[in-house]
C-alpha cells in the first residue's frame, strides 16, 4: 500500500511538471509570443505546430486555401502560401515570414470593375487565379502558365507555349481525366479551343506548362463545383493589361449625372 502511494504521489507530479509544457496554446486570434511556443521568425515547408496551425486558419479565412488547419505545413499550405505571396507581390519562395501577417488581415480586393459580378480572372504576370463572385473576392488560387519555350505539335510543327490572353467564357468540361498528346488534363474546363484551366501534379510558382492554366488537384476539386460553362473568363498580364482585355462597366444614368456634377465642381473648385 505505501509502495502504491509513493508511485501515486510520483505520476501526480509528472503530470504536473510535464503536462503544461506538452499543451499547445490556443493562438487563434493571438500574434503574441508565448512562453513554450514562441513565434518563430519563419515558418517553412515542413515545420508543424501550433503556430502552423493558426497560419492554416489565417490562410482560410483570407482567401487562400491552405488545408485543414492540421499544423503540419504540407503541399496544400505550401501551394496557398505561395499564392499570398504572388499576390503581395513577395519573393515566391513558399517561406512565411514574422512580418507576412499583418498582411494576412488585409481583405482582398477585386482586380477592378467588370461587366459582370462573378467570373473568373487570371493575371499571368502574378500567376494567380481570382475566383470573384458577387464582385468579391472568393479565392485566390496559385497557377503555372505557359513557359514560352518551343515545342512539337501534334501535326508536328514547332509551336511555342503560350496562353491565350483575352475575354472568353467557359465552354466545355471533362469531369475526370482528359488525356491528350501533351499529358493529362484532370477535370479541365475549356475557354479557348484547347486550352483549359485544369488541374495538374505539377504547379511550380513560375510559369511552366504547354498553355493550359494549371491548377493544383484539390483546388480543382474545389474549383469544379464553382465554375458553370458560360462563365465570363478573363486572361491577361502577360503581354496585355487588364485594362486593354477587361471591359468598363457601362455607367448608369445616376453615374452620368454624378460625374457631370463632380466635372463642374473642379471647373469651379480646381484641385
Amino acid at each position: 500500500m505505501r509502495f502504491l502511494r509513493m508511485l501515486l504521489l510520483v505520476s501526480a507530479t509528472l503530470i504536473a511538471t510535464v503536462g503544461p509544457a506538452l499543451a499547445m496554446p490556443e493562438l487563434h486570434g493571438e500574434y503574441t509570443t508565448v512562453d513554450q511556443w514562441p513565434l518563430p521568425a519563419m515558418i517553412n515547408p515542413g515545420d508543424h505546430g501550433p503556430w502552423v496551425s493558426e497560419l492554416q486558419i489565417k490562410l482560410n479565412e483570407a482567401g487562400f486555401r491552405a488545408g485543414d488547419p492540421n499544423g503540419e505545413f504540407g503541399r496544400e499550405t505550401l501551394a496557398a502560401v505561395y499564392a499570398f505571396q504572388k499576390v503581395h507581390d513577395l519573393e515566391r519562395d513558399g517561406v512565411f515570414r514574422r512580418d507576412d501577417w499583418d498582411l494576412l488581415d488585409d481583405a482582398l480586393t477585386v482586380p477592378g470593375d467588370a461587366p459582370e459580378d462573378t467570373r473568373v480572372e487570371v493575371d499571368l504576370d502574378r500567376q494567380v487565379l481570382y475566383l470573384i463572385e458577387d464582385d468579391r473576392v472568393s479565392l485566390v488560387l496559385p497557377i503555372s502558365s505557359a513557359n514560352g519555350q518551343t515545342y512539337t505539335h501534334s501535326s508536328g510543327s514547332t509551336v511555342r507555349a503560350v496562353t491565350p490572353e483575352g475575354a472568353y467564357e467557359f465552354y466545355k468540361k471533362v469531369d475526370g481525366w482528359r488525356i491528350s498528346y501533351l499529358g493529362g488534363l484532370y477535370r479541365p474546363f475549356y475557354f479557348s479551343g484547347g486550352y483549359a484551366i485544369h488541374g495538374s501534379g505539377s504547379v511550380p510558382p513560375y510559369p511552366a506548362s504547354h498553355g493550359c492554366i494549371r491548377v493544383e488537384m484539390w483546388d480543382m476539386d474545389y474549383l469544379a463545383a464553382e465554375l458553370e460553362l458560360g462563365m465570363p473568363v478573363y486572361v491577361y498580364g502577360a503581354r496585355n493589361d487588364r485594362s486593354s482585355i477587361v471591359p468598363t462597366p457601362p455607367l448608369s444614368a445616376g453615374d452620368i449625372v454624378e460625374q457631370r456634377l463632380s466635372n463642374a465642381l473642379n471647373v469651379l473648385m480646381p484641385i
